[in-house]
């Protein structure tokens, strides 16, 4: 008789158990379809902002952008936004997409900066440090930014970088590293042109003035040290030639 009534209560206390659990389980689901629901009333985008943006009006990124007004603030998808941007508007480097609750859509842009004209024989580019494909140049902008020789493009594209057949490979990766390292430096603005025709070394013509030698695969960093305090030297009318191929020495050879 003790055993029986034992064992309704061990029913009894799983029964409960089982109970609870259930209960939980219930009360989790609701609390969760509430809040997918509250999201989905109170969290809809009614604004859309555009911060950064120089060279496209607000109304341009807007209509490439393509958001849905009323949209879920959520689920509203910032990487296709994003992907849209790049998609139409070579000159936008980033997007940053930021959900500002509860109902606004920030747009953080960052636009490419134009450093050069790469020209080759059978077209000429705007390019960036990077040396993603801006824009066909045309002669103004030939004369506007520093001119790059010495490489071909290979089914260039807008939008997209600069490819190049696989033998200069090579001296493409050393002239976006290099035209990154004179932006970084401030220098980029005072370059006449690159010649990244050798794959040894790099010729560079500084201000119309200042012929500037180096090797391809070098520390830049210390190479435009040391090329500062030559320009800071030499003053606004100095020339020549500035041998940066030894390893430990710089050579000025003046002119005039």
């Amino acid at each position: 008789m003790a055993k029986k009534e034992k064992e309704t209560t061990k029913e009894t206390r799983y029964r409960k158990k089982r109970g609870g659990i259930l209960y939980t389980v219930v009360a989790v689901i609701l609390i969760a379809a509430s809040v997918v629901a509250a999201c989905t009333v109170f969290f809809q985008v009614e604004t859309v902002t555009v911060e950064g943006n120089e060279r496209y009006t607000q109304e341009e990124i807007l209509s490439v952008a393509s958001v849905e007004m009323g949209a879920n603030m959520i689920l509203t998808p910032g990487e296709q936004i994003a992907q849209r941007i790049y998609g139409e508007l070579p000159y936008v480097d980033r997007v940053d997409v930021q959900k500002r609750f509860p109902t606004t859509l920030k747009l953080e842009i960052t636009e490419c900066q134009p450093v050069a004209v790469l020209t080759g024989a059978a077209s000429a580019w705007v390019i960036d440090a990077k040396g993603k494909l801006l824009e066909e140049a045309d002669e103004a902008m030939a004369q506007e930014y520093a001119t790059v020789t010495g490489l071909e493009l290979l089914e260039p594209k807008q939008g997209e970088l600069a490819k190049t057949t696989p033998e200069n490979e090579k001296q493409l990766q050393n002239l976006t590293t290099f035209t990154q390292a004179l932006v970084e430096y401030g220098m980029m603005d005072q370059v006449t042109s690159i010649d990244v025709s050798s794959r040894t070394e790099i010729v560079m013509v500084y201000d119309g003035r200042l012929t500037v030698k180096l090797l391809s695969s070098t520390d830049y960093d210390g190479k435009l040290r040391a090329l500062k305090t030559i320009v800071a030297m030499a003053g606004e009318d100095g020339r020549g030639t500035v041998n940066m191929k030894g390893k430990d020495r710089v050579i000025w050879s003046k002119e005039g």
